[in-house]
C-alpha cells in the first residue's frame, strides 16, 4: 500500500516544464572500480577535450580495499597478488643529486634545517684577501683588502646567493673620478657590444678616456630669473641664476623652451675671438694636439675646440681635456677553482664604463668614469636540463685556519636537496621512513642517490589494483581481512565465483546477505558425514565475499572513473544528467513566446502522430522503449523511432488521435500544420488548408495564453488572435496551373481561392498550394501593404522595391491605416459593415483652395469622418452585419463613391466660381 508516484490528470497539467540538471555521485567507500553492464563511449570535442559517457546504463561497483596515494616519483616494489604485512614496504622514492660534489650534512652546519642536504659542487676562497666589517648607520659594510693594498666593497651580503654573471665586489678607487660633469670621448677603447647598458660597457681593449669638463645646472624655472646672457664668459662664484652660483670659470650656454629656463651649462676654457668666422669652418668639435697652431697660438696641451656666439661676437672656445688611461686588463688578480668533474668557478675582474662614447654627463658633482668589478662566472654543463634551476653560488665568510681573527671570502656552489619529512599514516597514505645513503664529506657523482624514502603499509593484506602498462602508478590497493565477509551455508549457495550480489539477497534457504559485494571463493565441506563437533563445523559451505557498494548509472551520464581504477572515499564516480520539473515564470516564458510568434522550430521537439490509431511500444533487450508503432483503423502501421532522451507519454495499447504527442517535449507548429493538412478532405484543398491553419491557430493561442496564465495574467484571446491571423494567412504555391501565380510565391489564402474559383468557372487548371506558417518578422515583410512593411524592418529596401514596381497600397490592414491617420478597419464604425446611406446634404471640411491645387481629385485620400455624414439619430442607419459584402468589392465601391463625391464637389466649386464671375460682370455693366 505504499505510495510510489503521483501523476497529474488533465491536458494542461501533464505538460510540465522541465530542464536538464546534473548531479555528482560520490563514493562513500574506498576501493576498486568495476563496471556492470555499463558501456562507456569516449567523445572528443573541437578543443580536444575527451569526455566519457555511458551509452548503456548499469551499475558501478566499488569493491572495498585500502587505497594508498603514492607521492610523485615513487616506484612500487610490489605487484598484484603479493601478500603484505603491517609496516611492509609498498613503494620507494629516491632523492638524487644532479651535479654531484661533496656532501655537507645539516648536522655539521649549525642553524640549518635538518631536512636539507647540501652538495658542494665547486668552491673558491680568496685566501689572500681579508674581510673586515664596518658599521655605518646600522648597516654592515664588508670590505675586502688584498695584498697589494687594494680595497673592494662587497656588493653581495654573506648568506645570499649570487647568479652567474653577477657582481660580487667593486674596487674602491678615486683615480677615475671627475670634479664635475662633462663630455666623454673614447680614444682607442673598445667595449663589448652585448650586455645591459645599466650594468655598464665592459672594456675589451684598453685606451684613453678623454674627458671635457663642464658644469651643468638643471633649472626648470622662469626665464626672468636668469642673470647672465647666452655666450657670456663668467668667473667662478658668479650668480648665474637667482640663488645659483657657478663653480668654474667659463662660457655660459642657456637652454630654454617656452620662456622656461631648462638648463644652464658652464663650459670652462679660453675664449678666442674671431675676425673671419669662415676661416675656421670645420674646426668645431675637433681636438688640438700639443704643438699644433690655433689662431696664431701654439697649443701646449690637448684642447677641445668649440664654436660659440658670444655677446662680443663669434669666437672659438678652447676647452681643457683631461686624459684617463685605461689598461686592457685590470691590475687585480683573478681567482679560479675547479671541482672534480671539471666545472670551473671563477672570480673575474672586469672594467666597465657607465657612459658610452660622446655621451654628455649632466651634473654639477663628479662622477666615476670607470669601475673595476669582480664578477662571478660559473661554467655551465653542456647538457643542462631545462627543468633544473641555474647554478648559483653562496657567499660565505670563513675563518682563516692560521689566523682566526681574519675572515676569508668563500664562494660555494651548492645543490640543496630537501628530504621528505617522515609522516605517520593517515586515511589516504601510509607512513614514510627516510634513510640517508651518504655521510658528511662524501664525494658523490652526478645522479647518485642521496636519500631514499619508503612508503609503508598500515595493515597487512593482498596487493590489488596495480594496472599493467601504466606510465605512472599513483595508487595501489591492499585487500584486508576487514574488507571481506565470511558466510557459511548448509547447502551450496546459488551463485558463482566472481558474481556481484546485492544486500538482502537470499543466497541459501533462510540465509540472506548482510552486505553487497563480489564472491571471491566458495569452499566445499571437507567431510561428507559429520560425527563430532569439529567435523560439524566443516560440514558447511564457506563463502568469501568482498564487500562492495553498487551505484546506479543512467544512459547519458558522464563517467569520471575507469573500469579497474582505484578511488578514495569521497571521489566523484559519475555525473548524472537528468530532467527535472522547473518553476515556470514570465522571464522563462518570454523566450517561449518569442519562439512561438517567430514560428521557430523548438529544440528537442516531440513526436506527433500522423494519423489516429492504437499505440504499440517496441522495447529493446534492456526493457527500454526504442520505437512506437501506431496501428490505424485501415490496418496501416506507421513506425516512429525514438531518439536519445525522448520519453513516451502514452502507454502500450492506448488510443492516439491525429496530431497528438507521442513523446515529451514541445510541439513543432510547422509539423502540426503539415500533419492536419496531409489528413485530406473531400471538400478540397481549400478546406484542408483552412482546417490545418485553424488547428495551428488554436495551438499558438493556447500556448501563448498558457505562459501568461501560469503567472495569473489574463489576456483576451482577440489580442493574440490578431497576431496569429497575420502569421497564418499565407500559402506557398506549388503549381500555378493556368493562373498567373508562380511556384514558390507566397499568396494569401483568400486571394488564391478567388483565383481558383474563377479558374473553375473558365475550366482552367487550378493552382496547387500548401499552407505555411510565418513568424511575425517574416509575415510583416511579406505583407501586401508596403507602408506596413516599411514601418517594421528594411525600410529602404521595401520602399525602393515598391517604387520600382509601382505598388499600390489599398489600406486594408491595421498598421497602414494607423500610419496615415485613418480609422482602423475594425468594429461597427468600419464602412465595410454598414449600408450605403442616402446623402441629401453633404458637407466637408475641405476648402476650395485645397481643391484648386489638385489636378486629379481621385488622388485625395479622405478620412471616413470627412467623407461621410454620420447621423446617429437617422432611422435608416443599420448597425448589423446582415448585408456584408466582399472586401474587394466594398473597397472598389467606396473608392468610386468617394471619387464621385470629390468630382461633384469640384464641379460645384467651379459653378460657384462661374456664378460669382457672372455677378461681377453684371455689376460692372450697371456701373
Amino acid at each position: 500500500d505504499q505510495l510510489l508516484a503521483e501523476v497529474a490528470i488533465g491536458a494542461k497539467t501533464n505538460r510540465a516544464h522541465t530542464e536538464k540538471a546534473t548531479k555528482d555521485v560520490a563514493t562513500d567507500l574506498a576501493g576498486e572500480v568495476q563496471f556492470a553492464e555499463v558501456l562507456p563511449e569516449e567523445k572528443t570535442d573541437r578543443q580536444g577535450n575527451t569526455t566519457t559517457t555511458a551509452v548503456r546504463g548499469g551499475l558501478i561497483w566499488i569493491l572495498s580495499g585500502e587505497v594508498y596515494n603514492l607521492p610523485p616519483g615513487a616506484e612500487l616494489v610490489v605487484k598484484n597478488g603479493d601478500t603484505m604485512t603491517a609496516n611492509g614496504i609498498l613503494a620507494e622514492t629516491k632523492l638524487t643529486t644532479v651535479h654531484g660534489g661533496v656532501v655537507r650534512l645539516p648536522e655539521a652546519t649549525p642553524g640549518k634545517s635538518t631536512r636539507e642536504i647540501e652538495i658542494i659542487t665547486a668552491s673558491v676562497v680568496l685566501d689572500r684577501a681579508a674581510v673586515t666589517v664596518q658599521s655605518f648607520q646600522g648597516r654592515n659594510n664588508y670590505l675586502i683588502s688584498t695584498a697589494n693594498n687594494q680595497s673592494f666593497n662587497l656588493r653581495a651580503t654573506p648568506g645570499t646567493k649570487v647568479q652567474n654573471g653577477q657582481v660580487v665586489a667593486e674596487l674602491i678607487d678615486d683615480k677615475y673620478r671627475t670634479n664635475t660633469g662633462g663630455l666623454l670621448k673614447y680614444a682607442g677603447i673598445e667595449v663589448q657590444k652585448k650586455g645591459k647598458a645599466k650594468l655598464g660597457y665592459e672594456v675589451v681593449e684598453g685606451g684613453t678616456l678623454l674627458w671635457i669638463p663642464e658644469e651643468t645646472h638643471e633649472i626648470n624655472k622662469d626665464i626672468s630669473l636668469l642673470l647672465v646672457e647666452d655666450g657670456q664668459y663668467v668667473e667662478a662664484g658668479t650668480e648665474v641664476v637667482k640663488d645659483i652660483f657657478c663653480q668654474n670659470n667659463g662660457v655660459v650656454e642657456v637652454t630654454q623652451k617656452n620662456d622656461i629656463l631648462r638648463e644652464l651649462v658652464i663650459k670652462p676654457g679660453e675664449l678666442l675671438m674671431l675676425d673671419d668666422p669662415e676661416a675656421v669652418i670645420g674646426r668645431d668639435g675637433t681636438f688640438v694636439q700639443p704643438g699644433e697652431e690655433l689662431l696664431g697660438q701654439i697649443a701646449t696641451e690637448l684642447r677641445y675646440i668649440e664654436y660659440i656666439e658670444s655677446p662680443e661676437g663669434p669666437a672659438l672656445l678652447s676647452r681643457p681635456v683631461v686624459e684617463f688611461a685605461v689598461p686592457t686588463t685590470p691590475d687585480v688578480p683573478s681567482t679560479t677553482a675547479v671541482n672534480q668533474v671539471g666545472r670551473a668557478i671563477e672570480l673575474r675582474a672586469v672594467q666597465r664604463l657607465p657612459y658610452k662614447d660622446s655621451e654628455r654627463v649632466k651634473t654639477v658633482e663628479g662622477v666615476e668614469l670607470l669601475r673595476t668589478q669582480l664578477v662571478l662566472e660559473i661554467e655551465q654543463a653542456e647538457e643542462q636540463d631545462h627543468n633544473s634551476s641555474p647554478l648559483a653560488a653562496d657567499i660565505e665568510l670563513i675563518d682563516d685556519p692560521e689566523n682566526p681573527e681574519i675572515q676569508r671570502l668563500q664562494l660555494v656552489i651548492l645543490e640543496s636537496l630537501v628530504i621528505r619529512r617522515d609522516i605517520t599514516a593517515d586515511a589516504t597514505q601510509g607512513s614514510t621512513e627516510t634513510t640517508l645513503q651518504v655521510v658528511d664529506g662524501d664525494s658523490i657523482a652526478p645522479g647518485a642517490v642521496v636519500a631514499s624514502t619508503q612508503i609503508l603499509a598500515k595493515e597487512g593484506g593482498i596487493v590489488r589494483g596495480v594496472q599493467k602498462g601504466a606510465e605512472a602508478v599513483r595508487r595501489c590497493l591492499i585487500l584486508r581481512e576487514t574488507d571481506q565477509l565470511t558466510i557459511q551455508t548448509p547447502v551450496a549457495p546459488n551463485f558463482q565465483v566472481g558474481d556481484l550480489i546485492v544486500e538482502n539477497m537470499e543466497i541459501a534457504p533462510g540465509v540472506r546477505l548482510e552486505e553487497s559485494g563480489q564472491v571471491l571463493r566458495i569452499e566445499k565441506p571437507i567431510t561428507a558425514t559429520a560425527t563430532t563437533d569439529s567435523e560439524l563445523a566443516t560440514a558447511y559451505y564457506t563463502t568469501k565475499i568482498r564487500i562492495g557498494r553498487p551505484y546506479r548509472v543512467s544512459p547519458g551520464a558522464v563517467l569520471q572513473v575507469e573500469d579497474g581504477g582505484l578511488v578514495q572515499r569521497g571521489d566523484n564516480l559519475v555525473l548524472l544528467v537528468f530532467e527535472r520539473a522547473k518553476t515556470g515564470d514570465i522571464i522563462q516564458g518570454l523566450p517561449r513566446i518569442e519562439e512561438l510568434l517567430e514560428a521557430r522550430k523548438p529544440k528537442e521537439a516531440c513526436i506527433l502522430a500522423k494519423r489516429a490509431g492504437e499505440v504499440k511500444v517496441v522495447y529493446s533487450d534492456g526493457d527500454e522503449a526504442i520505437a512506437v508503432k501506431v496501428l490505424e483503423s485501415n490496418g496501416v502501421v506507421t513506425d516512429y523511432p525514438l531518439g536519445p532522451g525522448q520519453n513516451l507519454v502514452l502507454t502500450d495499447g492506448a488510443h492516439v488521435a491525429a496530431g497528438q504527442q507521442l513523446t515529451d517535449g514541445p510541439a513543432n507548429p510547422h509539423e502540426i500544420l503539415e500533419t492536419f493538412f496531409n489528413l485530406g478532405s473531400d471538400d478540397g484543398i481549400y478546406a484542408c488548408a483552412s482546417y490545418a491553419l485553424q488547428k495551428v491557430q488554436n495551438f499558438l493561442v493556447n500556448e501563448v495564453q498558457s505562459v501568461y496564465q501560469s503567472q495569473g495574467i489574463d489576456i483576451s484571446d482577440k489580442h493574440i488572435e490578431v497576431i496569429v491571423r497575420q502569421m497564418t494567412n499565407k500559402v506557398r504555391i506549388d503549381d500555378g496551373g493556368d493562373t498567373t501565380m508562380l511556384p514558390g510565391e507566397l499568396v494569401e489564402l483568400r486571394q488564391v481561392e478567388q483565383v481558383n474559383e474563377a479558374m473553375s468557372i473558365t475550366g482552367g487548371a487550378l493552382a496547387v498550394y500548401t499552407p505555411v506558417l510565418l513568424g511575425i518578422t517574416k509575415a510583416s515583410l511579406n505583407t501586401d501593404s508596403f507602408i506596413s512593411a516599411a514601418s517594421f524592418q528594411e525600410t529602404t529596401r521595401v520602399l525602393t522595391e515598391a517604387a520600382i514596381e509601382g505598388k499600390s497600397d489599398w489600406l486594408r490592414g491595421l498598421k497602414e491605416n494607423v500610419i496615415i491617420g485613418r480609422l482602423i478597419p475594425a468594429g461597427t464604425g468600419f464602412n465595410a459593415f454598414e449600408d450605403s446611406l442616402p446623402v441629401d446634404d453633404y458637407t466637408t471640411d475641405i476648402g476650395s483652395g485645397v481643391l484648386d491645387e489638385i489636378d486629379d481629385p481621385l488622388e485625395v485620400v479622405l478620412d471616413d469622418r470627412t467623407a461621410r455624414t454620420y447621423n446617429l439619430e437617422s432611422t435608416s442607419l443599420e448597425t448589423g452585419f446582415n448585408r456584408m459584402r466582399s472586401d474587394r468589392a466594398l473597397v472598389d465601391e467606396d473608392d468610386e463613391l468617394i471619387g464621385d463625391q470629390i468630382v461633384d464637389l469640384a464641379e460645384e466649386e467651379e459653378e460657384e466660381d462661374d456664378f460669382e464671375d457672372d455677378d461681377d460682370d453684371l455689376d460692372d455693366d450697371e456701373e
